[in-house]
């Protein structure tokens, strides 16, 4: 019975110090490199798994660049994507841990619109989950942007 008891405080005390590094706003200006990609699209005909592969491939490759003045840019090579994520409007929800990314005329509602990304800190390392993909983003800031 105490080991049981050891055990779970073991295992609470482990999920306390992974999920209870909350993130303020300035801790994500900067670029953010993605270092590593979990998740998979569920199966798909030959021709649409060969667009995933290439999507997941560019997510791989690409980056994050938040600036002060909530600029958004989502560097990746993939046109579909890319193109529409140049300068819109980033905003931090804190309290749901979401970045919403926005056109700039949306950027006094909480209208997603183009993107939301859950930010999650576990033990040092930074995820981002992507609402609209299977995928979650192991991230790095690789600079720090004051504009």
């Amino acid at each position: 019975m105490k080991k049981t008891k050891l055990i779970t405080f073991i295992i609470l005390f482990i999920t306390l110090l992974s999920y209870g590094q909350d993130l303020k706003r300035d801790d994500l200006i900067g670029k953010w490199k993605v270092t590593n990609i979990k998740g998979e699209f569920p199966p798909m005909p030959h021709k649409q798994q060969k667009i995933m592969d290439s999507l997941r491939k560019a997510f791989k490759e690409s980056t994050f660049e938040f600036k002060s003045d909530n600029n958004f840019n989502f560097n990746i090579d993939f046109i579909e994507i890319g193109e529409m994520m140049k300068e819109v409007h980033w905003k931090y929800i804190p309290e749901k841990s979401i970045i919403l990314i926005q056109d700039w005329k949306d950027k006094e509602t909480e209208k997603s619109g183009l993107m939301e990304i859950l930010v999650t800190k576990q033990f040092e390392k930074i995820f981002f989950t992507l609402s609209e993909s299977p995928f979650t983003l192991e991230v790095k800031k690789t600079s720090y942007n004051n504009g």
